[in-house]
């Protein structure tokens, strides 16, 4: 017999909020009937699809009047859903006073979350944590902490081992022509600002640095937002067959996640792509600007720059780190 019944997780956001509630997911999922979670979220196609043959989370309610962007959330839809969902169990890992009062009208049964002091949502979690407003970086990360510590249930965030299965990766590989036992390393040129973007002279030298050392092939990681990035790699190399261009390619999210755990290691600024490879247990060198530093788990080496200008940040100082990984 499950210890929570059928779970909800609702993460109210999109795909980085998700990523870094996963340690959390883990533990969740393991007290939950079937060993596994129905998950809310508000950009709920892409996150289907990274969890789509993955056993951790059974179904993913779309939350979002718009599926394609994080917007605001539909309560009213969140609320018809998670009812014919038979949800006994939500652990509500976002401060909305809403989405706590969508859960207790569709009659979740034990309704965890965390508040902050007079705040309304606290009236609706019958299972509720106080937090303070001010924590470490990620803020809703270390308040979802606060939330399980206080339920006694216990999680390692360097121990969440979420992988795409074996028939994927071979799909993946298969789709971009690719022999499966491809040897990579994934230069993440993604980032969730502009001012956390080193840049293409950056990475560009270490990719160069890379084709000296490295006997296979760079994955260049990131979406079509970041392919002046890649161009201007590729434009300064003269091994561009070396190469496998994501920002170029339409590839389905889970295989994007397959190439990238089948890495040897991951280089990359503070993004998706960063906090991707640590959760799927792959060693990640990260590139952080001082003010958002944050390194939550074993597996991301974080290069950390002495100001808020990511240029700060010498091709040496991340190449310091990277060669330590090619040692091992």
């Amino acid at each position: 017999m499950s210890e929570l019944g059928k779970t909800l997780v609702v993460t109210g956001g999109g795909l980085g909020d998700t990523l870094f509630h996963l340690p959390f997911i883990r533990s969740i999922q393991q007290r939950s009937t079937g060993k596994s979670v129905v998950l809310a979220c508000k950009k709920g196609r892409e996150i289907s699809e990274l969890f789509s043959e993955v056993d951790m989370v059974s179904s993913v309610l779309p939350i979002a009047r718009d599926q394609d962007v994080s917007g605001k959330a539909d309560l009213g839809r969140l609320r018809q859903l998670t009812k014919e969902a038979g949800i006994e169990t939500a652990f509500v890992f976002h401060k909305s006073t809403g989405i706590a009062f969508a859960m207790m009208m569709a009659g979740v049964k034990r309704r965890f979350g965390y508040y902050f002091k007079g705040s309304w949502n606290r009236f609706f979690l019958n299972k509720g944590t106080q937090t303070p407003k001010s924590v470490p970086l990620p803020a809703f990360m270390n308040h979802a902490a606060l939330v399980m510590d206080d339920a006694g249930i216990p999680y390692d965030y360097s121990d969440v081992r979420f992988r795409q299965p074996d028939h994927v990766v071979e799909t993946a590989f298969s789709n971009l022509e690719l022999p499966e036992k491809t040897q990579m390393i994934a230069l993440g040129v993604n980032a969730s600002a502009e001012f956390k973007q080193w840049g293409t002279e950056g990475y560009s030298a270490i990719a160069e640095r890379l084709l000296k050392e490295f006997p296979g092939q760079i994955l260049l990681f990131g979406a079509g937002d970041v392919k002046h990035v890649s161009e201007g790699i590729l434009a300064r190399t003269d091994q561009p067959e070396r190469f496998i261009d994501l920002t170029t390619k339409k590839v389905p999210l889970h295989h994007s996640h397959a190439l990238l755990q089948s890495c040897d290691f991951y280089v990359g600024n503070d993004s998706f792509g960063l906090n991707l490879a640590a959760m799927s247990s792959l060693a990640a060198v990260g590139i952080f600007i001082k003010s958002y530093h944050f390194s939550y788990s074993d597996w991301i080496k974080p290069v950390v720059s002495s100001s808020d200008n990511i240029v700060d940040i010498t091709v040496d100082m991340v190449w310091d780190e990277v060669s330590k990984l090619i040692a091992e």
